[in-house]
């Protein structure tokens, strides 16, 4: 194909679906490192909001909860879109090994014809 170079080579569905399957697992990591960066600073919040308040310093500890109860909330966030990009994996995982299982079903039918002949 002369024009090949031009628009790469078209990528077989097998292809695609690795291709889409890394772009999955990649997403999940990415979700799992912010988590935990998450996870991180709503510790540190919840030490200087001890510290703070020790020292009486109130109106800065009720800023300082505001913001560990929006950490959390995007620590939960991060969890339901883990969650749902795995659930997506997983339903493309099964899609795979169904059409596996129907192309080895397709050709255990052929021997099965050809033995009868």
């Amino acid at each position: 194909m002369p024009l090949e170079f031009l628009f790469g080579r078209r990528m077989t569905p097998e292809e695609m679906l690795r291709k889409n399957q890394r772009a999955l697992n990649k997403a999940m990591r990415d979700l799992d490192r912010e988590r935990g960066k998450m996870e991180a600073q709503e510790k540190k919040l919840i030490n200087d909001i001890k510290k703070m308040a020790k020292d009486g310093q109130m109106d800065a500890v009720k800023v300082m909860a505001l913001d560990l109860v929006r950490t959390r909330r995007y620590v939960k966030k991060f969890i339901m879109m883990r969650a749902n990009i795995q659930a997506v994996s997983l339903k493309i995982q099964t899609l795979r090994s169904q059409n596996a299982m129907a192309e080895a079903m397709k050709g255990v039918t052929r021997a099965m014809r050809t033995m009868n002949r």
